[in-house]
């Protein structure tokens, strides 16, 4: 167990892109199968690994993250033995420079103050469930000065892009790091997370200021490859990497199938989240649901395939809904026929209007948005 281990979730970096799609609030507060938030995989996987004194980091609009991790106290973490603190940018800054090695600088004296001998670093933003205190072993077995969590892919060409690409050599040491242009379709893909004494982990943030003021963590990594050892450490199981509004979308499809679930959701290893008492949903007589999650406290009357569908949610009869992502509070009225969508919160379509996005490209219904 990591219990003489910092834990730290770290910022998303520009690989990550929805555009224009849930741009009020970050990543790491993104609905996740009607009942997670991407956060809760990686605070999951530190809280099982027996971490208990955790530091997240959060991004410039950070208030749903705030609202859904609260004190931690969701996550299993022990108040009176463990800490946990939210953490951002002290000062606003340009976009370019609203990077990690950024924010881990402005909040160095509480990773210096920290008596903990290790951290680990790791996003929001790849979903997977992994017991890190294996990668601890392998790391004192190994000798090495830095670990790195890492998946062999087999669809590098559509997926995974901006990510970095490690090179091994035989006994799984790290030559290098290379960004994933999608020029490959088998790659070892960097999963950023990351195990080191937490005094290496501050030198490397202090080089990484003196080197450039525009360097994320993962650069300097790159920097040093050759000064360190840096062994990879595989992950076998299931991983899903959120970067985009089409693995967003495609991914939760995907977890429908609970044979998909099973791979990533594993027995002994529970993935924590905001608890949301609620009555359970209710299907009216004309209801017709097929291969869908849904949560609790719905209304379900119409036709729903293939669907996630958050808490609290109203589906009228005569309204057809197929492959859709569907976030908590929205109401959908009568006659609306709907495809290929990811409904944002409290959106209310109150009239019988076709929506028809494309499984590759869905549609995008603002939060709060009356159609």
């Amino acid at each position: 167990m990591l219990r003489n281990t910092l834990g730290i979730v770290n910022i998303e970096g520009t690989n990550v892109d929805f555009d224009s799609v849930m741009a009020h609030r970050g990543i790491q507060a993104f609905s996740f199968l009607g009942r997670y938030r991407l956060i809760d995989f990686v605070l999951s996987n530190m809280s099982n690994s027996g971490i208990t004194e955790f530091q997240v980091y959060m991004p410039e609009k950070s208030r749903s993250t705030i609202q859904h991790v609260g004190t931690g106290k969701s996550y299993n973490i022990n108040s009176k033995r463990g800490s946990f603190r939210l953490l951002n940018r002290e000062s606003d800054v340009s976009p370019i420079y609203n990077h990690d090695v950024g924010a881990f600088t402005d909040n160095l004296r509480y990773i210096e103050s920290s008596t903990k001998e290790y951290v680990l670093i790791a996003p929001s933003y790849f979903i997977y469930s992994q017991d890190f205190t294996e990668l601890a072993e392998a790391h004192q077995e190994t000798g090495a000065d830095i670990t790195v969590l890492y998946k062999n892919i087999t669809n590098a060409k559509d997926s995974y892009i901006g990510c970095n690409t490690i090179k091994l050599d035989d006994n799984r040491r790290i030559t290098a790091f290379e960004e994933n242009h999608g020029k490959y379709k088998n790659r070892p893909i960097s999963l950023e997370a990351y195990f080191m004494k937490r005094e290496l982990f501050v030198q490397l943030i202090k080089r990484a200021n003196q080197v450039s003021s525009l360097y994320w963590f993962k650069d300097i990594l790159r920097d040093v490859v050759d000064e360190y050892k840096i062994y990879g450490y595989v992950h076998r199981d299931y991983v899903a990497c959120i970067n985009n509004v089409k693995a967003f979308f495609e991914t939760q499809l995907e977890l429908i199938d609970a044979s998909k679930r099973r791979l990533l959701f594993k027995n002994n290893w529970p993935i924590y989240t905001r608890s949301n008492d609620s009555s359970p949903t209710l299907y009216g007589a004309s209801a017709e649901v097929t291969r869908s999650l849904i949560s609790n406290g719905s209304n379900i009357d119409g036709q729903v395939e293939n669907c996630v569908i958050d808490r609290d949610v109203t589906i009228e009869e005569g309204v057809v809904v197929k492959n859709c992502i569907i976030l908590g509070g929205v109401t959908v009225k009568r006659g609306a026929n709907i495809e290929n969508t990811i409904i944002d919160k409290h959106a209310f379509i109150k009239h019988p209007i076709d929506i028809q996005g494309q499984p590759d490209k869905p549609e995008y219904i603002k939060a709060s948005e009356i159609i």
